[in-house]
């Protein structure tokens, strides 16, 4: 599924709006996410999961091509939990 699909199920379900505003609403609510998680703050949907920022130490690699030990660096990054429904099912 990708915003696309979102925006057109939403679009079917609240029949009333055009899909253009579902299309926004969509946009609004991922740039909404997306800017929480920068400030470094979780985010929880009740009965989806949560998202936050963790931060990956540097570490250890080995470069494919070559074969030869590499560094990883450490970077943010996004992790996702579901919740207690989605693993039960």
């Amino acid at each position: 599924m990708n915003k696309n699909d979102l925006s057109r199920t939403i679009y079917k379900v609240h029949g009333g709006i055009p899909f253009a505003e579902a299309k926004r609403i969509v946009d609004f609510i991922i740039e909404t996410i997306k800017t929480r998680l920068v400030r470094g703050e979780k985010v929880l949907v009740s009965g989806f999961g949560c998202f936050r920022v963790v931060e990956r130490k540097q570490r250890k690699g080995v470069d494919p091509q070559t074969g030869r030990p590499i560094l990883i660096p450490g970077h943010r990054a996004v992790s996702f939990k579901p919740s207690r429904r989605l693993k039960s099912r």
